[in-house]
């Protein structure tokens, strides 16, 4: 039973990613600059003010006036200054291979962000509690998984240094997929950098200087530096670019990661979303490794707030084998009936190398933002 329970937990620690959630198929919306929306650049986490409103116009089925602001509008004259951010998530998951049948919920996220915000300042952070198990509330621990200070130097430059997500790639939710779990950037893999950002209305170019996890020996982070380009068009809506990695673990193991990603709105209800990274390992004893992970999602908005999604992935972690370590696809679905509250469902047929047949695996969860 704990071999069973331990393997649903892997499943789902991924699923959710805390509250840096971020959707960046709202490009068919003619939304391809993330930084309209949220107050990081890369997208994800806190809205601002600006994101609330359109959450509410364009990603809910049904919405009243205002109630996509905090606590639903209820309370007036809120300053635009203050940001708020976070919230709670719950999760149902369900595992079918042949060691075990089983299917479990539980909660797994619960934090609040709060920032305050000026023309050329903002200031925020996250203040949660990590769910390292279920099972153990002795395990349980006060943190703050985000905290960071940007400063805008001018109109096209500014500066971010505190404790986030390093800006590579998509910044998708679902953090059990190939190119964040299968790249080891899991639920909880913020480490403390400095990031510059150069964002013009047709290209972002993002260099990120990553320091790893200084202040947690017993985390095993890597140190390094990333560099990130996208250009933004909007006819047709697409935002396309590529990034690269490259970072020393705290073994001395060296990683290069690198390659395209892009977000196309092919009409308001169709999108396609992808991202290809070609990875190189150096371990400190043995030869290099060569090898690749894919997604890719296509996804239609059957009506407002409701998206049936396909995705498929692959990862392989040494190019010389003839077996792919993980190969999914399945269908989805992501429904947002009113602002705050957001339903994400996931089935996928897996194949890898433990079993000599594809696997189920599924998840549904509920979630609400502050």
């Amino acid at each position: 039973m704990r071999l069973h329970f331990l393997s649903l937990w892997v499943l789902a620690l991924g699923f959710l990613s805390s509250s840096a959630f971020a959707f960046p198929d709202t490009a068919r919306h003619g939304y391809v600059n993330c930084g309209v929306c949220h107050v990081s650049i890369s997208g994800g986490g806190t809205l601002t003010p600006y994101g609330r409103a359109l959450s509410a116009e364009f990603m809910s089925t049904w919405a009243q006036e205002d109630e996509g602001q905090p606590l639903h509008g209820a309370v007036k004259n809120i300053p635009e200054s203050l940001l708020v951010g976070g919230g709670f998530r719950s999760v149902q998951t369900y595992a079918d291979n042949p060691r075990f049948k089983q299917g479990r919920y539980f909660l797994m996220q619960s934090d609040i962000e709060l920032g305050w915000t000026t023309e050329r300042v903002t200031a925020l952070a996250s203040f949660g509690l990590n769910i390292n198990s279920p099972d153990t509330k002795d395990d349980d621990e006060w943190e703050s998984a985000r905290h960071f200070v940007i400063v805008n130097f001018t109109e096209n430059i500014s500066v971010r240094v505190g404790k986030f997500m390093k800006n590579f790639g998509l910044t998708i939710p679902n953090h059990t997929t190939q190119i964040r779990r299968g790249l080891g950037w899991d639920e909880f893999s913020e480490t403390y950098n400095a990031e510059v950002n150069y964002v013009t209305e047709n290209y972002i170019v993002s260099f990120t200087g990553i320091g790893g996890r200084p202040d947690d020996d017993e985390v095993d982070s890597e140190k390094g530096f990333a560099v990130s380009g996208q250009y933004l068009s909007l006819k047709p809506n697409i935002r396309a670019g590529g990034s690269y990695f490259s970072g020393r673990a705290t073994d001395d193991t060296e990683r290069e990661i690198f390659g395209p990603n892009f977000v196309w709105g092919i009409t308001q209800s169709l999108y396609l979303q992808g991202e290809y990274d070609w990875v190189r390992v150096a371990p400190v004893t043995g030869e290099l490794l060569e090898g690749y992970a894919t997604y890719t999602q296509a996804g239609y908005e059957v009506l407002r707030g409701l998206d049936l999604t396909l995705m498929h992935e692959m990862k392989k972690n040494d190019r010389q084998d003839s077996e792919l370590a993980f190969q999914g696809y399945g269908p989805g679905l992501r429904w947002q009936p009113r602002p705050h509250f957001i339903l994400t469902g996931q089935w996928q047929k897996q194949k890898t190398p433990l079993y000599a047949k594809a696997v189920d695996g599924a998840f549904f969860v509920l979630q609400y933002w502050l």
